[in-house]
């Protein structure tokens, strides 16, 4: 017999299942979501720790015998604040691991503050090689471990990744395996050849520049980054110990309306300083130039050790802070290193 079709009256609609599931399980989220509801003031969220430091109190944390990279390549972002902040502190025994350096490490070797270095490229590109670095090298006052630019980048990216070590045939046919003892041949076990086994970069400490940040931690980069500021993301990755200085604190609440750009969580910073033209005289990228006149000059007087003694005694040890130096470079100079639009 056909059965009756069912009537056409409205039927109570029930909560999907799943949705139902949570609240007979007493799921954490929504029974919060719960209490909040009924007793606003019951539970109210811890605030995170603020890490906003000075640039002495942040500079402070690197003792001295340290392992550390500092960020930025060729001539762009590189923390240089920092940088002079660690001399004027007198930190020194410093092993350095890095990839494409410019005046940031040169500046340290001819402070007398690193002992060894372990490097692809030191120089001021377009202004020549970096003297201090040249002295230092030729006259054997340094530890030098040099590896191609490629594995400099992936030492970084290893350390990262968790991995001890990594193999690459980049350097097959070069010098570099003659004199870099820690590079290390090694044969492929499935047959394929030789090939060198090279140890990850290891930083204790990682301190890179960026555009802003807030007094949590969290640190924002443009939407639109260059190579740059790509390896200096790999490079917090690679430790646990991260500093960040930064062009601008900028509030919690910017950084929320920004989560995408977000790219340094608060989990990973140890310390965060507000440093406005902290990369000066190198750029940072979107927001300033590099000051040309300046490294030029630099490049000049470094080529001496007298030349080099009056150029921090002016520019570091005569400055007690940041603000100091950048009053010494001058307003007007800065202001003309600014690129229209960079801001946030």
């Amino acid at each position: 017999m056909r059965q009756q079709p069912r009537p056409l009256t409205a039927q109570p609609r029930h909560p999907d299942p799943r949705l139902v599931e949570p609240i007979r399980m007493g799921h954490p989220l929504l029974l919060l979501r719960s209490r909040d509801v009924q007793h606003d003031n019951i539970m109210t969220m811890r605030e995170p720790t603020i890490k906003l430091r000075s640039l002495s109190e942040a500079a402070s944390l690197i003792n001295s015998g340290s392992r550390i990279h500092l960020g930025g390549m060729a001539v762009h972002n590189h923390p240089m604040a920092f940088v002079y902040e660690l001399i004027r502190q007198g930190t020194t025994d410093l092993t350095i691991v890095s990839h494409v350096s410019a005046g940031d490490v040169d500046i340290l070797i001819g402070a007398g503050r690193v002992r060894r270095l372990e490097f692809s490229y030191v120089g001021l590109e377009e202004f020549g090689t970096a003297p201090c670095f040249r002295r230092a090298a030729q006259a054997g006052e340094i530890e030098l471990a040099e590896y191609s630019e490629p594995v400099a980048f992936e030492r970084l990216a290893c350390s990262a990744r968790g991995m001890p070590f990594f193999t690459t045939r980049e350097m097959v046919g070069t010098d570099l395996p003659r004199v870099n003892a820690d590079i290390r041949q090694v044969q492929d076990p499935f047959g394929s050849g030789d090939y060198h086994a090279v140890s990850a970069a290891e930083p204790e400490w990682v301190i890179i520049h960026a555009p802003a940040g807030d007094k949590y931690g969290n640190v924002l980069f443009f939407p639109h980054r260059q190579l740059p500021e790509d390896l200096d993301l790999i490079a917090t990755r690679a430790t646990r110990n991260v500093i960040v200085t930064v062009e601008q604190i900028v509030s919690h609440d910017r950084v929320r309306q920004l989560p995408y750009l977000n790219l340094v969580p608060r989990f990973r910073t140890s310390a965060i300083v507000e440093a406005p033209y902290g990369a000066h005289p190198y750029s940072c990228l979107h927001l300033y130039e590099q000051d040309r006149d300046h490294i030029a000059h630099y490049a000049s007087v470094a080529r001496t050790p007298d030349g080099f003694a009056e150029y921090i005694a002016r520019y570091i040890h005569a400055v007690e802070t940041h603000d100091q130096y950048l009053e010494l470079i001058g307003a007007a100079r800065l202001a003309r290193l600014r690129q229209i639009g960079g801001s946030w």
